[in-house]
């Protein structure tokens, strides 16, 4: 049976009681095997109640049973999903031959661009910074188009953005593709944009069950980007002799 470790994380607006675990757990097992997940079968493998499930699903933060498997489903289905390691709360469906020969390529040809707005912004700034001190000098491209800083070579455009459908992302996503570049997104957004267009890209676990997109709430997805970067800047430099 599969063990989930972070639950708190994966409902952090949970009032799970402790044996709701394990009926979680086989659940996500009948997701990825592609088992019926109809509540009555779901009950019957539980040796448990229709009832007892949907009062589960309300435990663990959602408004009925719908919402809960739904939010399992897309969680867990992709059964080539790596996770990256030492960072349970980042997915990709790239091989690591392909992450990292993106990040040696970006990061030891130093042609960089970064973007992200709104809450993403202090992810650029901080990612900026690091880079910077790895003497890669990156270009944050808010309000900035890429043909008038371009110097007609290929640059890697690492962008962030929670929902996955930021337009002025997207417009320099495709900008950077037309100079020969290549896109690594960073979302939290399972088949967003962000997540279909890009070369390369991560989700990452906000926490929050339901799109919060005016991130009023508990949300783990900033936290989480700057945790990812780290290993990234860190892994890559370090094998390209930057550190």
């Amino acid at each position: 049976m599969t063990k989930l470790y972070y639950l708190d994380r994966l409902f952090p607006n949970s009032h799970l009681r402790e044996e709701d675990e394990d009926i979680i757990e086989r659940i996500v097992d009948a997701v990825r095997a592609k088992e019926d997940l109809d509540i009555r079968h779901l009950a019957k493998i539980n040796y448990t109640s229709p009832s007892s499930i949907s009062r589960l699903a309300k435990r663990a933060g959602f408004n009925n049973f719908k919402e809960f498997i739904f939010f399992l489903s897309s969680k867990f289905t992709d059964a080539s999903i790596n996770i990256v390691e030492a960072l349970p709360y980042v997915t990709t469906s790239h091989s690591w031959d392909k992450i990292d020969s993106y990040f040696n390529e970006a990061f030891s040809e130093k042609k960089v661009y970064l973007f992200g707005e709104g809450f993403c912004q202090f992810l650029v700034n901080y990612t900026y910074r690091k880079l910077l001190m790895k003497k890669i000098y990156a270009i944050d491209l808010d309000g900035v188009e890429i043909s008038l800083v371009s110097d007609s070579t290929p640059h890697t455009l690492i962008t962030f953005s929670y929902s996955g459908e930021n337009q002025n992302g997207l417009i320099k996503m495709k900008e950077c593709k037309s100079y020969g570049g290549k896109v690594i997104s960073i979302t939290a957004t399972e088949n967003s944009r962000y997540h279909r267009e890009a070369d390369l890209s991560f989700l990452v676990d906000s926490g929050v069950p339901i799109a919060d997109q005016e991130n009023q709430n508990l949300n783990y997805f900033f936290g989480n980007c700057l945790n990812l970067m780290e290993y990234l800047i860190n892994k890559y430099t370090k094998q390209n002799g930057q550190q």
